[in-house]
């Protein structure tokens, strides 16, 4: 019966998940999945990683890692190009999207354009799903099935959008992750992934050795929104976070805590962050959120910018 429990369980996330963009704690581990408008603000040559394991007691659970590495040119134009895969259940997802981002001065606003093109894929794989004449009593799913399958996937082009201000320490941001709300059905009926909308607030108060941070996020995609509010604080190069993130849809309607931890250096940034899920509250085997990121800044931290100052503190 628990077999079956966790069964049911994973196959229910894995098609809401198909409905849903992965929310990461981090924003900085990824800015291309934030807000295509604020790729290469932190260092005009540097490499992102971010790795998010969720739920990781649970079999199939949901994996998520991307890289993302960015240029800027000495004209104000930048470029990156990002890699993200994410495997939940049965179902495997990847993107490859390239990135062109422009900056430019009025006076004291520092303003930032960024628009993503990509390509996406959707792929099940039916060899993590588990049949009843596989269950051996003794140890469990290892015998060989004798049913007949075969794998499939689509592809689909995605289009991001994004754009961001900064004034006297106060940063504002909007993005829209797939404009084109692409299809993603494996069958005739067609599934859209909807258009998934980011705004964010931030303000960043500098002292002599120590500076605070505060962020503001609202996500909607679909019938699902989420609202975070997050606190950081970076003295000299150790930075520490803690965040509260309220859920709005038709799945749950429910708040959780995040916090993380990391170091920040001229040319290396690694940062770790752990929040529970409002699922672990019901079942607290699950092992909650994970999410580790680290980044390369070949050319060190762009120091010369507010808004660079700011993204440098936030996790």
């Amino acid at each position: 019966m628990t077999k079956l429990t966790v069964l049911s369980f994973l196959l229910s996330i894995s098609f809401y998940a198909l409905a849903q963009d992965p929310l990461l704690t981090q924003k900085t581990g990824n800015l291309n999945h934030f807000n295509p408008a604020l790729v290469g603000v932190q260092s005009d040559f540097g490499v992102q990683l971010n790795y998010r394991n969720q739920w990781p007691k649970l079999t199939g659970n949901s994996e998520l890692v991307s890289v993302l590495a960015n240029y800027n040119f000495s004209d104000d134009l930048g470029v990156g190009l990002e890699l993200k895969s994410d495997v939940y259940g049965i179902w495997s997802t990847s993107n490859l999207k390239a990135n062109v981002n422009y900056h430019k001065i009025f006076g004291n606003v520092e303003t930032r354009y960024g628009i993503s093109l990509g390509l996406g894929q959707q792929f099940y794989d039916l060899d993590r799903f588990r049949f009843e004449e596989q269950i051996s009593p003794v140890t469990g799913f290892v015998n060989p099935t004798s049913e007949l399958y075969e794998h499939s996937h689509i592809r689909y082009f995605i289009l991001d959008m994004g754009v961001a201000s900064y004034y006297k320490g106060f940063l504002l941001g909007a993005g829209t992750q797939q404009v084109n709300e692409p299809n993603k059905s494996l069958s005739d009926t067609e599934t859209s992934l909807p258009i998934r909308w980011v705004g964010t607030l931030a303000y960043m108060k500098e002292f002599d050795q120590l500076n605070l941070a505060a962020m503001a996020t609202i996500q909607h995609q679909s019938e699902f929104s989420i609202i975070e509010t997050q606190v950081f604080g970076q003295y000299k190069c150790f930075k520490l976070g803690l965040g509260h993130h309220q859920n709005f849809g038709n799945f749950y309607n429910t708040d959780f805590m995040s916090a993380s931890a990391g170091i920040q250096f001229d040319k290396f940034s690694i940062g770790y962050s752990h929040d529970t899920d409002p699922l672990d509250r019901d079942v607290p085997s699950l092992g909650g959120n994970h999410q580790v990121t680290a980044a390369w800044y070949i050319k060190g931290l762009k120091k010369e910018t507010g808004m660079s100052k700011l993204l440098s503190v936030l996790m």
